[in-house]
């Protein structure tokens, strides 16, 4: 009697959720009664079940689908492979199997994302540290220009800030627009991130495209601590942008009272202090 015909279809749809799920020997029942490896659900991003396995780091899993000849480089309908996946997830184990069987190092997603800025914006400080470990380049840039650094700094993840400053990223490194990695720590109010940059040597008087420091930044967004921090560490308040606005009135404009005040009692400029007594007075007229 012959062997029922392999449904191919169903075959393929139970190995993509057996590969999601880690159920390795089912995987390999599946695989051995033909489903196909490459088989990709239209249903979750294109993936394929390599790239579903390693995105919920079942590192058995995908080596046996390695095994069975799993394309390394396929990706999702937004670029990722699975050894970036797998790093947005900080599966470090996952991502040295993907490594030791010859994942490129610098691929990139839709964006520009490398296994090493998904790694650095999801906060996974071990797996950052395995992908520099391995070669990483830690200046590559996304699509905006973020370098891993500008990236973690963005997110506060002071940790991984360190991390990359002791393995030589470039601390003055620009996004688009001009953005440092202290501006960009500062423009999201992460105080302890910005002290740290600053204690490895970040340039506060640094400008972004428009002619903004990081004070000026801070005073915009009303992060008084952080004003009050780069002004410990000589930030110039009199510095101008290029529309000659100051952090003074930067603040003022944004009605970020604290921190004029802050500003005020530190040697905000003369012209400065002069609008915005004007508007107070205006104010109290009114």
């Amino acid at each position: 009697m012959a062997a029922p015909a392999v449904d191919v279809e169903t075959t393929a749809v139970a190995l993509w959720e057996a590969a999601k799920e880690g159920n390795t020997a089912e995987a390999r029942r599946l695989l051995d009664a033909g489903a196909p490896v490459e088989w990709k659900n239209a249903a979750s991003s294109v993936a394929t079940a390599l790239v579903a396995a390693a995105q919920r780091g079942h590192k058995d899993t995908v080596g046996l689908l390695l095994d069975w000849g799993a394309d390394l480089e396929a990706k999702n309908m937004g670029g990722f492979t699975a050894l970036i996946v797998a790093a947005a997830g900080g599966h470090s184990g996952t991502v040295e199997l993907l490594l030791d069987r010859g994942a490129d190092l610098e691929a990139k997603a839709e964006g520009g994302f490398t296994a090493l800025i998904m790694a650095v914006m999801r906060g996974h400080s071990d797996t950052v540290g395995l992908l520099l470990d391995r070669g990483a380049d830690p200046e590559a840039k996304d699509r905006r220009g973020f370098t891993a650094l500008i990236m973690a700094a963005w997110r506060g993840h002071s940790g991984t800030v360190e991390l990359l400053l002791d393995r030589g990223a470039d601390l003055e490194a620009k996004a688009e627009g001009g953005f440092t990695a202290l501006i960009m720590a500062v423009m999201r109010g992460h105080s302890d991130t910005v002290g740290l940059l600053l204690d490895r040597g970040a340039d506060p008087e640094a400008k972004d495209r428009d002619g903004s420091t990081s004070l000026m930044k801070a005073a915009a967004g009303g992060h008084s601590g952080t004003v009050g921090l780069l002004l410990d560490r000589g930030a110039d308040p009199e510095a101008k942008d290029r529309d000659g606005l100051t952090s003074l009135a930067m603040a003022a404009a944004g009605g970020h009272s604290g921190t004029v005040e802050l500003l005020l009692d530190r040697g905000g400029d003369l012209e400065a202090k002069a609008a915005v007594c004007r508007a107070r007075a205006t104010s109290a007229q009114d």
